[in-house]
């Protein structure tokens, strides 16, 4: 019950969560090039679910580069469903609304969270194959570059007459190695490139017991912090 207190919101509560804080955020401008050079955010479903959020939060710490400017000490929220990060400005009247921020400008935002960073670039400035509307966390060690495009599915519950939609986990993971995309499946998609050193990245991933994989992708930024720095 109390799970499904937390991620299940009406359009009306998000509307206003952030009505009561917006120090920091960028004003309203008719700048075409501001930050909020968006559009105003409506909540496409009836029912917005946390699942559908980036760590599942309705609200981020973070900053982001718009433009090659970097703004500071915003909150937002980033839709992984609809792929849109949405915050709220401080309009003339002094009054708030939701706006999804302009993808085409938006370069890379870092979100803030329990003491780890979390940093996304837009995929074409990350590696030339990747996708230009897509944002990717990424991680940089000495020779390689990991990205994580994490993607939620809204599938409709199986039950027979069922409204409630479930949001399912779908990750999929990149290296760039001497400047060649791959893809990340397992361990050995990133332990292959160091062929000296394999024996011991192995025993490092039983002794701490990470996994590199869709439900772990995180495991391997230890692995790179310990091996490729």
């Amino acid at each position: 019950m109390k799970s499904k207190l937390l991620n299940l919101l009406t359009p009306i509560l998000l509307i206003v969560a952030f009505c009561s804080n917006t120090f920091g955020q960028p004003k309203l401008s008719s700048d075409k090039e501001n930050i909020i050079n968006g559009k105003i955010w409506i909540p496409t479903h009836l029912v917005a679910q946390a699942e559908q959020f980036f760590l599942k939060k309705l609200e981020l710490n973070g900053s982001m580069v718009f433009k090659g400017l970097t703004y500071t000490n915003l909150k937002f929220f980033y839709d992984l469903s609809k792929e849109e990060i949405i915050t709220p400005i401080q309009t003339e009247n002094n009054t708030t609304c939701n706006i999804v921020v302009n993808p085409n400008l938006l370069e890379e935002f870092i979100v803030f969270d329990s003491n780890k960073n979390y940093h996304f670039k837009r995929g074409d400035l990350i590696h030339e194959e990747l996708s230009p509307t897509i944002y990717y966390q990424v991680f940089e060690s000495s020779t390689i570059t990991y990205a994580i495009k994490y993607t939620q599915l809204r599938i409709l519950d199986s039950r027979s007459g069922s409204r409630h939609f479930n949001y399912i986990d779908n990750t999929n993971m990149y290296s760039i190695y001497e400047g060649k995309l791959n893809s990340v499946k397992n361990k050995n998609d990133i332990i292959n490139f160091f062929p000296s050193k394999k024996k011991e990245m192995n025993q490092y991933l039983r002794s701490n017991r990470l996994k590199i994989n869709k439900h772990k992708p995180l495991d391997a930024i230890p692995l790179l912090i310990k091996f490729d720095q």
